[in-house]
This record gives structure tokens, sequence and C-alpha cells, in this order.
């Protein structure tokens, strides 16, 4: 065993636990861990607005540790169709260029509230956005952008912006009536896609 201090540190920021085949696995208090269990590898992430078990990897031999599940929880519930219906009705004033905008989590209320970001660098292909200043007790939960006319997708220059732990949703064809739309849950580099809100029959939120 290492003896390294910096290891150690790793440890400490990401530990690796085995899941326990016969007790009960201790409960995870905030950051991110890795949970070795039987049917995978894992990752649990925790944070003020987000408690989440997903697997990144299957297992190809027998271990002898307990079952994990995956599961997904936000703090605020779900997402708020009203908070999108705003950014989309900014998003088309941005047109046809792009926009960029953010639902952000208040820790105390357990709230979220839209926060558009100002365009440093923009056109139809592309924004580059300066993040408001957040207060202590607040957070980025949800990433927004719009892709003007084209459809929504996941670029290549999203997959290298889409990085730590928030919920990415973007916004495309915003000429229609009815936008299309993609969400995804990022987990330092781990993708997970999420239902789309314009799947799901109005009903005031879409669920996670």
């Amino acid at each position: 065993m290492t003896t390294d201090p910096r290891d150690a540190a790793i440890g400490v920021s990401c530990p690796a636990v085995a899941v326990p085949r016969f007790g009960a696995l201790e409960p995870h208090a905030s950051g991110q861990r890795m949970l070795l269990a039987r049917n995978g590898l894992f990752v649990q992430m925790k944070t003020p607005w987000l408690d989440c078990t997903t697997r990144v990897a299957e297992v190809g031999m027998y271990l002898p540790y307990g079952a994990a599940a995956e599961a997904i929880t936000f703090a605020f519930g779900v997402i708020p169709l009203g908070l999108l219906e705003r950014f989309i009705a900014a998003a088309r004033r941005a047109m046809p260029n792009e926009a960029a905008g953010a639902l952000v989590y208040d820790a105390r209320s357990g709230a979220l509230r839209l926060a558009m970001h100002e365009a440093i660098e923009v056109g139809p292909g592309h924004v580059r956005y300066r993040i408001e200043e957040l207060a202590d007790d607040e957070l980025v939960a949800i990433d927004l952008h719009s892709h003007g006319r084209l459809g929504a997708f996941w670029s290549h220059e999203d997959d290298r912006d889409d990085q730590g732990v928030r919920v990415c949703g973007v916004f495309g064809n915003l000429d229609r009536e009815r936008p299309t739309a993609r969400f995804r849950l990022a987990l330092n580099g781990l993708f997970r896609e999420l239902p789309n809100p314009w799947a799901v029959e109005p009903a005031g939120t879409v669920a996670a």
C-alpha cells in the first residue's frame, strides 16, 4: 500500500468502497466515491442538489460483493418547465445567434432560478459567455444553451465544455412552435442521457 500523501489525498476525495453483501452500505455524505459491486463498478455523486448512483462499467467475473442500484434524485424535485420556457423565450430573442444560461440552485431555499449569461462572443454556431457572480449558497445545477434554427444535438465542443457535475440542456429548432431538446447529466466526463422535457405531456414540470 502506498504511503505517498498524494495518494492518500486522492483516496479521501474519491474513495473506493466494496458494497457489503450482507450488511448495509455506509451512507455517502458528499462528494464522489466509487462502488465495487457484484453487478459492476458504480460512481456515487452527492452534492447539495444531486444524489446519483450510476454504473460506469460491468464486471466480467464473479465478485463476492453486494449489488448496487442506479438512481438519480434532484433535491429540487423536478426541473420546472416554466423556467425552461423563459430560457426558450430569451433564446428566441437572440436568434439567429446562440444563447446560454443556467438554472441556479439555492441551497438555503432549495429553489431554482434562471440566470441568462452575458455573451462575450456569439454567432449562429457558437457562444462564449460570462457567468454572473453567484451567492455563497448558490450553485449552477442546470447548464442551458441554444442552437437557434439548428436541431438539438451534442457537439464535440459541448462534450469538451460539459465538465464537472451538472445537468446540461440544449434547445434547437427555435423557429418552430415546439423546439427540440436534449438533456443529459454530466458527471466529471461521464454523460447520462435524461428524458426530453418536450416528450412529456405538459404538466408544469419534467421528471429526471
